[in-house]
């Protein structure tokens, strides 16, 4: 389908890129709703998880951008964007006028609009950023939260892509805007996460059971999402994960930049983002709660029999 035929139609050809745990949930999605029509991941194998038929793998990131009129990304970070975005076989060797490329990773909006006015200047394609909150569980549920920055003529295209997937879809500005309110989500969920850890521990210390703080403050004002997701998973030997802590990080150090750089301090969230960075140090980036153990320190040693001595004493 051309771009040109997808704004007359109102339809979208679909293609996705980055193919993560975040990436397959929302690619997934797509396809049950039967509105994903070509894939491309730097490990092709990722596609087979997809279960679905009829679904195209591009060999390149410019040939599915040359078979789509919307190409959606999920990577990891700003460097992945751009070489997606320009490096060998990347989109912008494809990109057209009328064509949209929507960002769903978490990067510096510096970085955003620096590689959406690139784009715009060499190919006249469109870009949104559009970072999300919820998780993959989110995007199974069909309850991300999409922050989005771009024009809302392009936003209106890409609102009924979004309800496959998205339970709350908000424009929050020009380019650039939804990166912005992502970074301000992380450095709630930062915050939130090492207060959630603090309380688990205190709890303990004072003989009521963690594990049943969710309940127990259910309704108050520190009743949210995180308290009953993340809370659960701080319990000794949980090795549950669904995103990786090393990604949050990098977010709450493209935070930190900005903020010096904008003259505004940020101090719990950079005492956050050192405790994340300790933590890192020796507990899986993978285990979501696993950043407590940092606080409650290592396990007590079992206690060793004793040995006798070869002469018996």
């Amino acid at each position: 389908m051309t771009s040109d035929a997808a704004t007359t139609t109102g339809t979208e050809s679909i293609g996705f890129i980055g193919l993560g745990q975040l990436g397959i949930a929302i690619a997934q999605q797509l396809a049950t709703y039967g509105r994903l029509h070509t894939v491309w991941n730097r490990t092709p194998e990722r596609a087979a998880d997809l279960a679905t038929t009829g679904l195209s793998r591009a060999a390149s990131p410019a040939d599915l951008m040359r078979d789509t009129s919307m190409a959606i990304l999920c990577v990891s970070g700003a460097s992945a964007v751009e070489e997606v975005t320009f490096g060998p076989g990347g989109l912008a060797e494809s990109a057209t006028p009328g064509k949209i490329v929507v960002d769903h990773s978490s990067i510096s909006p510096l970085n955003t609009r620096d590689i959406a006015a690139r784009l715009a200047r060499e190919t006249g394609a469109h870009w949104i950023d559009a970072p999300v909150s919820g998780g993959p569980q989110g995007a199974v549920a069909g309850t991300l939260t999409v922050m989005a920055g771009g024009s809302q003529e392009d936003f209106r295209r890409l609102e009924p892509v979004l309800s496959a997937y998205a339970g709350r879809c908000t424009l929050i500005g020009p380019t650039g805007a939804g990166q912005a309110a992502k970074l301000c989500n992380q450095v709630i969920v930062a915050a939130t996460a090492w207060g959630l850890a603090e309380a688990t521990l205190l709890a303990d210390a004072l003989g009521i059971d963690p594990a049943g703080l969710p309940e127990y403050l259910r309704g108050g004002f520190a009743d949210s999402p995180l308290l009953h997701i993340l809370q659960p998973l701080m319990a000794p030997g949980d090795t549950t994960h669904f995103g990786s802590r090393d990604l949050l990080l990098k977010d709450l150090d493209d935070a930190l930049a900005l903020g010096r750089a904008a003259g505004c301090p940020l101090p719990v969230t950079a005492q956050s983002a050192e405790l994340m960075r300790t933590a890192g140090k020796w507990i899986s980036p993978n285990y979501n709660g696993g950043h407590i153990d940092l606080l409650r320190g290592p396990p007590p040693v079992a206690p060793q029999p004793e040995h006798p001595t070869p002469d018996g004493s």
